[in-house]
């Protein structure tokens, strides 16, 4: 039997499952990946890597199932197999979504899709020879990878919804061996947007070498930290898992229960946002056709909201955030878009000046073994540097941080006023005092 095209086996499956009587989802997504890589200076490879997919989500009886495939020539079987895992399925606490009016989100940037694999080829090289220039010691590690998709949803109460989007990511690393150690330094972001400035960070990796020359003694004990908006990202990850309406529902946030509570200090702002122009994790809907929106995480340090999908938001008995996410073998989750930290009134050297005795925090290496669901952290310092009365005097090595980030977002020194986007992150760098930092001094 020929293979029926991916969108006409995608409408195959609504109209099988609407004269069964079931209630059904289809999703379909399609990419073509172009990653190139450098190792050790030098070209690695470059490949192409296309992917697409179909899963059906249903509700029969009450209870959902879900399957997957990448086979399109069978959209009566998939049918079958979803509606025979509805037997062992959750009871639904939803209904499909009709469909609605999106905002206007852009993901999709001509640039991408016209990027040559020479041009990624050119500026891999350009940036590494402009860290080579300065230290030739240095193994420099490159990847410029840029996608093309489109996604559709249809399902039986009407909606069918579709959008194109692009992606772009570029990183640079420095590894530097010497006898004291390995020293690893990297820049880079990622976007639905062209975002290739290799020379920023060819200087930031020199920068961060430069720095790294030379050795300090690591400041043990209750010390002011500054994490920069990159370093930020690690604080912020517990937090989004703690608002993750999912864990709340299984009671396994600490968060669970305490809407409009003051969990965080005062000057603390963090909202979730699906609608930024070219966000990483931006998009009109979400994975379940629910338009995407700005959702307001904590005001002013009080918990307001949680980010739901539609079942996690029935069984909560919430309204839906827009916040449903999968991926291809999987059913819908709540997961966040883009994480943002409003930022405050301090200059970046305001905050470094401020620090009498304490740390600068680039990079950090691992979650540690702390109970993470709790908020606590303990993680090795990958990239940080002594800071003594608002200078920066010299890497610190062997040195670990631990805390509790609920408590420190009420110890809050200082917000920086400039935010920088890293992945789905978007945050400036915050100081905190009494972090506990060991190592020996």
């Amino acid at each position: 039997m020929p293979s029926l095209s991916t969108a006409a086996a995608a409408e195959q499956v609504v109209e099988l499952a609407r004269r069964r009587g079931d209630a059904a989802e289809v999703h379909l997504a399609e990419s073509e990946a172009r990653p190139i890589q450098f190792e050790s200076n030098q070209l690695k490879c470059v490949h192409t890597k296309c992917t697409r997919a179909i899963s059906v989500r249903l509700i029969r009886s009450g209870r959902i199932g879900f399957a997957s495939t990448t086979d399109t020539s069978d959209p009566a079987g998939l049918l079958d197999r979803a509606a025979a895992s509805a037997a062992f399925g959750q009871e639904a606490k939803f209904a499909f979504p009709g469909r609605s009016a999106y905002p206007n989100v852009a993901v999709y940037d001509p640039r991408v899709a016209d990027f040559p694999i020479e041009r990624g080829i050119e500026l891999g090289r350009e940036a590494i020879q402009q860290v080579l220039s300065q230290y030739h010691d240095v193994q420099c590690y490159v990847e410029v990878s840029k996608s093309v998709g489109a996604e559709r949803l249809l399902n039986t109460s009407g909606l069918d919804v579709q959008t194109r989007l692009t992606g772009f990511d570029s990183s640079l690393t420095a590894v530097r061996v010497g006898e004291g150690g390995i020293l690893w330094v990297s820049d880079g972001e990622s976007s639905h947007a062209l975002v290739a400035d290799f020379p920023r960070y060819a200087a930031k990796v020199i920068a961060d070498v430069r720095l790294a020359e030379r050795e300090a003694p690591v400041p043990a004990g209750p010390r002011p930290v500054l994490f920069t908006a990159r370093a930020v990202g690690l604080l912020l990850q517990l937090i989004e898992s703690a608002v993750n309406g999912k864990l709340v529902q299984k009671g396994a946030s600490p968060l669970t229960g305490r809407l409009g509570d003051q969990v965080l200090g005062a000057d603390v702002t963090l909202y979730d946002d699906g609608t930024r122009d070219y966000g990483d994790g931006s998009a009109p809907f979400d994975a379940e056709g629910m338009p995407a929106q700005r959702t307001p995480l904590f005001e002013r340090g009080a918990l307001r909201n949680y980010l739901v999908d539609l079942q996690t938001a029935g069984m909560l008995e919430l309204a839906p955030t827009g916040n449903a996410a999968r991926a291809f073998a999987a059913p819908p989750r709540p997961e966040a878009t883009n994480f943002v930290l409003e930022p405050g009134s301090d200059s970046f050297d305001g905050l470094l000046a401020g620090i009498d005795r304490g740390l600068l925090v680039d990079e950090v290496l691992g979650g540690g073994h702390s109970n993470v669901l709790a908020g606590e952290f303990s993680v090795n310092v990958g990239l940080g540097f002594l800071v003594e009365h608002g200078q920066v005097v010299g890497r610190v090595k062997d040195c670990m941080i631990a805390g509790n980030v609920f408590e420190l977002f009420h110890r809050v020194r200082g917000i920086g006023s400039r935010q920088e986007t890293h992945g789905s992150t978007v945050t400036p760098p915050v100081c905190f005092d009494g972090v506990h930092v060991t190592g020996g001094d």
